[in-house]
């Protein structure tokens, strides 16, 4: 932590706002929020696994059926 003195308030942001916590109420809030962006962004990764398998088997259909004449790639610009 930045300093050992128990009366230091720390400014949290809550939304558009800025609100004082004592240094171990914001430090208990951070890592509560840093937990939930974990959890969120596990449930999201999850999501894409079989999202990218329905791509793949999409973009082999289109492949088969137009061969050459189609490109799917992404541009790197």
């Amino acid at each position: 932590m930045l300093a050992d003195d128990d009366c230091l308030m720390i400014p949290y942001q809550i939304g558009d706002v800025f609100i004082s916590h004592s240094q171990d109420e914001a430090q208990e809030m951070l890592e509560e929020a840093k937990k939930n962006w974990q959890e969120e962004t596990d449930a999201l990764e999850s999501t894409v696994v079989p999202i990218q398998r329905v791509l793949a088997d999409l973009k082999l259909q289109l492949y088969t059926k137009f061969g050459g004449n189609i490109n799917l790639e992404a541009d790197e610009n």
